[in-house]
């Protein structure tokens, strides 16, 4: 008799590499700004901000990348 496993596989844990949301904190930290210039561009439509609980929220990475992306300098 072949016993089958009932458990669920781990969840993967982020790493710093592919994080999914990065805290306000963390993000003011990559872009080299303040919590304010976070807050105006996240209502600027510029950065997309998850809430997680009642009193804590994130960045969402993919938009934080995509911020970095739609503002590189091209050198002629």
């Amino acid at each position: 008799m072949t016993m089958v496993s009932t458990s669920t596989p781990p969840i993967p844990q982020p790493t710093p590499g592919n994080a999914l949301l990065y805290r306000i904190p963390i993000a003011e930290t990559k872009l080299g700004v303040s919590r304010s210039t976070i807050y105006r561009l996240v209502n600027e439509g510029e950065l997309e901000l998850v809430k997680i609980s009642k009193r804590s929220s994130g960045i969402t990475a993919a938009s934080l990348h995509a911020l970095i992306e739609r503002n590189k300098a091209t050198i002629s």
